[in-house]
């Protein structure tokens, strides 16, 4: 059920960029001239919390591009690989003097960037105006999030530490994944119920019932 959900949430969000590529003519009807000032904070709060998720203490691997996108970085120069980020990683670590201490507090920061962004998104889905490139930025940040989680359980095994388990580290990042990807499929919901009903307009219910 979950798989299938992932499915369209993706589809609907590609959809929603092959509809905009196309410049399709037919006029939207909303109930404002603007987003309003809200919306706009509530934007913002869900970019900032996907930045903070993109955040690592490595370089970035070339095919991550949430944080390029979000900071305006292009990917030019050397393509780092993922094994190029962990080697950096455990340089940093074991340069740091308290290797598995620094790994903790980093995983620990990661975690809680990732339940701020779950907790923007679940406002984000009550919001007057809900957007599909909404999804697809917290569908980025679920990406990278993924990465991170391979990246921290790949340098725990090279550390070889005591009081590092990398199982546990993996299972506090697939539950915290799984519930942002529980949000994102009810924002992909809202955002579509929210464009069906602009396209139909405000009195469009009114007028069908009064044509039966």
């Amino acid at each position: 059920m979950i798989g299938s959900m992932v499915g369209l949430r993706s589809f609907l969000v590609a959809a929603s960029f092959v509809l905009a590529s196309a410049g399709c003519s037919t006029v939207i009807k909303t109930a404002s001239g603007g987003e309003g000032k809200a919306g706009v904070a509530e934007r913002e709060a869900l970019r900032e919390a996907a930045a903070n998720v993109a955040r690592t203490p490595w370089p970035k691997p070339s095919s991550s591009s949430l944080a390029e996108r979000l900071t305006g970085v292009s990917a030019e120069g050397a393509r780092v690989s993922r094994n190029d980020a962990i080697d950096a990683y455990l340089v940093s670590l074991k340069g740091s003097g308290a290797a598995e201490a620094s790994l903790i507090a980093d995983a620990d920061r990661h975690l809680g960037a990732a339940g701020a962004l779950k907790e923007v998104a679940e406002i984000a889905c009550d919001s007057a105006n809900p957007r599909l490139s909404d999804v697809a930025l917290i569908e980025d940040a679920i990406a990278d999030l993924r990465e991170t989680r391979s990246i921290y359980a790949a340098a725990i095994k090279k550390l070889d530490g005591d009081t590092l388990d990398a199982d546990q580290l993996k299972q506090s990042f697939d539950e915290v994944i799984r519930e942002i990807g529980t949000v994102a499929d009810l924002l992909a919901e809202n955002a579509m119920k929210r464009s069906s009903e602009s396209f139909a307009g405000p009195g469009s219910e009114e007028h069908a019932t009064g044509a039966l």
